[in-house]
């Protein structure tokens, strides 16, 4: 077996919470849509990455996997400082950073969930 990459990463969407899913992703991170929205699931395009928003876990509550609001992404950007510059006009605050690590730059903010969403440039401009 050969891992390619990455097709898409789910992000727990609380019931009764995916319109206010929808405007952050969609509105506040200016993530494009990627054509597929059905009930309780709606798939957004961040490069070569898409991000599917759920409502509908496949796993139970109970199941001693981890909880709503467990979920890391990280997002490439050009200009991490710009990034979250535009993130601070439009109210959002980074949870840490702007840092700078040894190949990277990189900082963090939480959805509307408490789910941490990096920020993260590579110095050598490549991404994925």
């Amino acid at each position: 077996m050969r891992i390619r990459g990455a097709d898409f990463v789910a992000i727990c969407v609380p019931d009764g919470r995916m319109d206010e899913a929808k405007a952050f992703y969609g509105g506040v991170l200016g993530l494009p849509a990627a054509g597929i929205s059905a009930e309780g699931w709606t798939e957004y395009e961040a490069g070569g990455l898409t991000i599917a928003l759920d409502s509908e876990p496949f796993l139970p509550p109970d199941s001693g996997r981890a909880p709503e609001g467990a979920v890391r992404i990280a997002l490439a950007v050009d200009g991490l400082e710009a990034a979250v510059a535009d993130l601070r006009r439009k109210g959002v605050e980074p949870a840490f950073g702007p840092e700078e690590f040894d190949p990277c730059f990189m900082a963090a903010i939480r959805d509307p969930f408490g789910n941490l969403v990096l920020l993260h440039e590579r110095k050598d401009g490549t991404a994925g």
